[in-house]
């Protein structure tokens, strides 16, 4: 879903973009379940403080990712080119905290455990010294 939206935001489609980005959200809630669409939501909050965004566009952002169908008024808000560029950060980084960062956390523990289990498994055991009086 994301490679269309990245289609329709080079085509300078950013109404489609929009559309595109609520749809990958959508697919990610799915995936992660309430709390990584809780998660989620924080990390949008922190985006917020970094990047210093407004409350316009941060409302539109929030509006963006976790609107419904069932809100007053459903479809993603319009984005002018911006705003657009930065919903397209704020996906990527999105994206990068759903999926990217958890796995490369799970792999390098699995890693550190592999060689953890291999340098135990070739240490002698520690023998306590004995004390001559």
């Amino acid at each position: 879903l994301f490679k269309e939206a990245l289609a329709c935001f080079s085509a300078g489609a950013f109404n489609a973009f929009a559309s595109m980005c609520r749809r990958t959200a959508q697919a990610v809630f799915a995936d992660l379940g309430e709390g990584g669409k809780l998660q989620i939501f924080d990390e949008l909050n922190t985006t917020r403080d970094l990047a210093g965004l407004s409350a316009e566009t941060y409302g539109k952002l929030k509006t963006l990712l976790f609107g419904t169908e069932s809100d007053p008024r459903p479809g993603p808000p319009l984005l002018d080119s911006y705003e657009a560029g930065i919903a397209l950060e704020v996906m990527k980084d999105v994206l990068y905290e759903a999926y990217v960062r958890r796995g490369k956390l799970r792999q390098a523990i699995l890693v550190r455990r592999f060689f953890l289990d291999e340098t135990a498994a070739n240490l002698a055991p520690v023998t306590p010294a004995v004390h001559s009086s």
